[in-house]
């Protein structure tokens, strides 16, 4: 009898490393959603759609540890439907998709969106995002720009490479349980309370948006402003904003080197500083159009130029504003780089009083709107003109005196045009 036990046991011991064995190399499975189309004037064929949804199940069958799953995707459309969730919703189709398929570990979704395309129709620049889901954890986002001739056939070739490579990222964050209603790929209405967040894009983008509250005031050549104020910073009118999130600083070249790939040296042979922290300029308000896209496209959130409004409520201090000429004091010389020989790196100087840098000096700052005359009349989110020949710029420049740095003061430039002092920071709309 104890002979048989032993059996046992020695057969048991054998087997144990085996089943180990298979649990550790069991592949998780990926769920891959149909193919998002964001584009207003060029679409996708479905023939190319379902060239993209082969070859992103073929680079995730293909890869070590992961295997494509198929799922019923007209049986989930229909539960979400039924349910009145939203069938836009990342979240949603994966609680749906893991109610249905218990099997499924990750759910990929992929958006295409053209971005820019010439006059030609063989020319595009495409913007293709990956991302995946765990549960309702989002695990795992890339994208980038990818320029292609011809036709858009080349496309299904760059979602593999991208699938491929976000497969070899360790997906290793744990499922946060039951959504909420503030996990949203937008600042919920709960961080709005809140004073700021890091933006990491996945990238290291480490931009920093700080919270500005709600409000109205008084827009134009306020008193403060003294009698240099120009014709064009009249009649002082009144503004109430909404709430929104501004960058602390203006885009630097690190962060923008690691969404557009490029280098300030690429866009100019008169370089005045050139640093991780220095803030990029020789940018067109064409070129920070498409920053913002490409980050809002990374992110899933909503950023873009400040309208002209936002911006000088923002360099005011908004709600906190002590009424400074320039932006967070009366001495231009303890907030603002001007008549320099050469640029500076940002946040050297003082921050004003919503903790935000260099909004007077420095680089001048693309705003959204058309340039044209301010009205007399009481606004409520002013987006500027209507049309025009030329965009807004704010905050005075490194080069010149100081005049140019009064929180009022108001530039402007056709849309094309950059130079040694044209730069940006984004807002980001809740």
């Amino acid at each position: 009898m104890r002979n048989n036990w032993y059996l046992v046991f020695l057969c048991v011991a054998m087997f144990v490393p085996y089943i180990a064995t298979a649990q550790f190399f069991a592949k998780q499975n990926v769920a891959v959603w149909e193919i998002w189309d964001r584009n207003n004037d060029v679409s996708l064929a479905e023939g190319t759609k379902a060239q993209i949804l082969a070859k992103l199940s073929e680079a995730i069958t293909g890869s070590e540890g992961y295997e494509a799953y198929n799922v019923n995707i007209e049986e989930i459309k229909t539960l979400i439907k039924t349910r009145g969730l939203s069938d836009r919703s990342p979240v949603d189709i994966t609680n749906i998709i893991r109610e249905k398929n218990p099997k499924v570990n990750y759910v990929v979704f992929s958006k295409i969106s053209i971005i820019e395309h010439s006059n030609y129709r063989d020319d595009y620049t495409v913007m293709i995002t990956s991302e995946f889901f765990s549960t309702f954890t989002k695990m795992s986002e890339r994208a980038y720009e990818v320029k292609m001739k011809s036709n858009l056939d080349a496309i299904p070739a760059a979602c593999k490479q991208l699938v491929e490579g976000l497969l070899r990222e360790p997906l290793t964050a744990e499922p946060t349980g039951k959504p909420q209603e503030s996990q949203s790929s937008q600042p919920s209405l709960q961080s709005q309370t809140q004073k700021y967040y890091v933006e990491d894009a996945g990238c290291g983008l480490n931009m920093k948006m700080i919270y500005v509250e709600g409000g109205t005031f008084q827009m134009g050549a306020t008193p403060e402003q003294g009698s240099a104020a120009r014709s064009d910073e009249k009649p002082v009118h009144s503004v109430t904003l909404d709430g929104y999130y501004i960058a602390e600083c203006e885009v630097t070249q690190e962060q923008w080197q690691k969404i557009m790939g490029t280098t300030v040296k690429e866009f100019s042979t008169y370089i005045y500083g050139v640093g991780p922290n220095y803030p990029m300029y020789h940018v067109s308000w064409h070129q920070a159009q498409k920053f913002c896209a490409i980050l809002s496209e990374i992110t899933g959130k909503t950023y873009m130029l400040p309208t002209e409004a936002q911006w000088e409520y923002a360099a005011r201090g908004g709600n906190k504003s002590k009424g400074y000429k320039y932006s967070g004091s009366n001495y231009v010389e303890t907030v603002a780089w001007y008549s320099c020989d050469s640029q500076h790196p940002v946040k050297e100087k003082r921050a004003n009083e919503l903790g935000l840098y260099d909004m007077s000096g420095s680089v001048f700052e693309w705003c959204y709107d058309w340039y044209g005359a301010y009205s007399s009349s009481s606004q409520s989110n002013p987006t500027g003109a209507s049309s025009g020949e030329y965009r807004v710029l704010r905050g005075g420049e490194w080069y010149r005196g100081e005049y140019l740095c009064r929180i009022s003061y108001r530039s402007r430039s056709s849309p094309a045009n950059f130079n040694y002092s044209t730069g940006f920071r984004v807002v980001c709309i809740p």
